[in-house]
């Protein structure tokens, strides 16, 4: 959408067309910063929409304008931060009302993740092409997506140049607000995050404009985007490509899934969380799985429902079968401590181990809700293997490098 960080063009208000003022559009970190000396009296925060035009662009259309900060002098400059940005090469684009049944995103690191790559072959003079990757789900007769990992190609008399793309495409039977198929995107960020561990801010967000069917693009800074591989479950697209189909319909048609899901994802989004809160997370998604697909007891318990995971526990942990109920016990002890705090501080996990019963909870709600979307016995034992190195084979050589000399205990 972007290919250079900077733009010139000029901007104003629906209102007052007439009065039209220069202005610089930059990229930074992400976000989108407009400076320009456009002001509106008696405004203190925000600017609900600018309209504008820029060398470059075309018609551009900012949406929820936050005021960093402004200048005063001979002239008054402001710079904001806008939510949206709406482009479009043939009209500006009205973001009230604004509706639409397709949309594309550009995200690379669908191409990491596919790991299809083109490559040089010096021995034959000649450039060796990998297959494009088409993988369609149709979800209901409403909604199909596309996942596409293909080559574009740039050339002049000096260079041919080839880049690899990946995109996620929506196709609808219905209509959709622009913020509700924002939401469509995050489903498949947070699935995406899910399967894989990583997802980078996207290229491009294009939809189908309804009123003159021509394609125009938005821009918003990603909440759901992280550039490190979060280690948790992360199969590449030859491992699941089978059973990416079921997983995209269970995805996006149980909401007892998702939800789920969804408290794990604030354990693989978050950045320098302590063990404490990565554990109480944790424990959350495990008792929302435990509602919703565990077994009915008359006097429900977390420990029952741990225990109804014991196989699971010693295959991931390699605990002996005699000593799971007193760690489960454990388990549960240390949620309470932390939750009530009046609780004697006795018989409970270090903060090192904590993290790694974290790890523990996650994997039993991350392999239970892969069976509940009929995921395949061979990825199922890939889930168990990385689930059983991170427990073990990662505490151990963690334990070594976290080892203190001054700690004689």
């Amino acid at each position: 959408m972007f290919k250079e960080n900077k733009y010139f063009g000029e901007v104003w208000f629906k209102d007052s067309e007439d009065t039209k003022c220069f202005c610089v559009l930059e990229l930074i970190d992400d976000k989108i910063f407009i400076t320009t000396n456009l002001t509106e009296k008696y405004t203190a925060y925000q600017i609900d929409v600018i309209y504008g035009m820029f060398t470059g662009l075309g018609y551009v259309t900012f949406v929820n304008c936050n005021i960093q900060h402004g200048s005063t002098g001979v002239v008054e400059t402001k710079v904001y931060i806008p939510k949206y940005t709406f482009v479009c090469a043939y009209h500006l684009i009205d973001p009230r009302n604004l509706k639409t049944n397709e949309f594309q995103i550009d995200n690379a690191a669908i191409v990491k993740w596919v790991r299809k790559m083109n490559w040089y072959n010096s021995i034959e003079d000649k450039i060796e092409k990998q297959e494009d990757i088409k993988h369609q789900t149709v979800i209901s007769e409403d909604l199909t997506l596309t996942i596409t990992k293909s080559t574009t190609y740039t050339s002049n008399h000096d260079f041919l140049r080839m880049d690899n793309v990946g995109y996620v495409d929506f196709k609808l039977g219905k209509n959709l607000s622009i913020l509700e198929s924002i939401e469509f995107y995050n489903s498949f960020q947070k699935l995406f995050h899910f399967i894989y561990g990583k997802s980078v801010q996207f290229k491009s967000f294009n939809f189908k404009c309804l009123s003159c069917g021509k394609w125009a693009s938005l821009y918003y800074k990603d909440d759901f985007n992280k550039e490190n591989i979060s280690g948790f479950i992360t199969l590449d697209y030859d491992t699941i490509n089978e059973d990416l189909s079921k997983i995209i319909h269970h995805w996006f048609t149980n909401p007892d899934i998702t939800y789920c899901a969804d408290i794990i994802m604030e354990n693989l989004l978050s950045v320098k969380t302590s063990h404490s809160r990565r554990f109480t997370n944790s424990y959350s998604a495990f008792e929302a799985f435990s509602f919703k697909f565990g077994k009915t007891y008359r006097n429900p318990t977390v420990e029952k429902y741990l225990l109804e995971h014991k196989e699971l526990i010693h295959r991931i942990t390699s605990i002996p079968e005699n000593e799971i109920k007193g760690y489960v016990s454990k388990i549960v002890r240390h949620r309470d401590y932390l939750t009530h705090r009046n609780k004697i501080k006795n018989n409970i996990f270090s903060q090192f181990e904590l993290l790694y019963i974290s790890f523990l909870l996650d994997y039993i709600v991350g392999i239970g809700l892969m069976r509940k979307m009929d995921v395949s016995a061979e990825v199922m034992d890939k889930i168990m293997l990385r689930a059983k190195s991170t427990y073990q084979n990662m505490q151990s050589v963690n334990k070594l490098l976290n080892k203190d000399v001054l700690d004689d205990s």
